[in-house]
């Protein structure tokens, strides 16, 4: 069962890495996509475009590592629970936009796909959080 949550807790790091990679390299486009969810102001949306994926780095390399693994794996948690709840305003809204999960191209635009796919996501965060926490109260 350790063998079980380490590999779980070790694909979450690399989905947070992977979500950043795009993100990291094309900021501009990412804003964008952060400014068309009609949320932040848009005084704060080019500082969050900007950390956003790196806090994303920061878990992802928390998670592959162990280090820090319950705050890591809490922090995904968060994290997931924030952009699925930025997709479902924007549906709500009728706002049609690019999810920004993975990529900042056109072709990743809020569905079902993306809710069931972040949805995933979320899952496996809290997966990861309460096998991290559990194993703690163990040792």
């Amino acid at each position: 069962m350790r063998v079980l949550g380490i590999l779980a807790r070790m694909a979450l790091g690399l989905i947070f890495l992977a979500a950043a990679w795009d993100k990291i390299v094309d900021p501009m486009a990412f804003a964008k996509i952060i400014r068309n969810y009609q949320i932040l102001p848009d005084m704060a949306v080019a500082g969050v475009a900007l950390t956003l994926p790196w806090i994303e780095v920061v878990v992802g390399m928390c998670l592959l590592t162990g280090f820090v693994a319950r705050g890591a794996a809490l922090s995904g948690c968060l994290m997931m629970a924030v952009f699925l709840a930025a997709m479902a305003w924007a549906q709500h809204k009728g706002i049609a936009t690019q999810c920004g999960c993975f990529t900042t191209k056109a072709e990743d635009t809020i569905s079902t796909a993306t809710f069931i796919r972040d949805g995933s996501i979320m899952a496996l965060s809290l997966l990861v959080a309460v096998d991290a926490f559990v194993r703690a109260r163990r040792t």
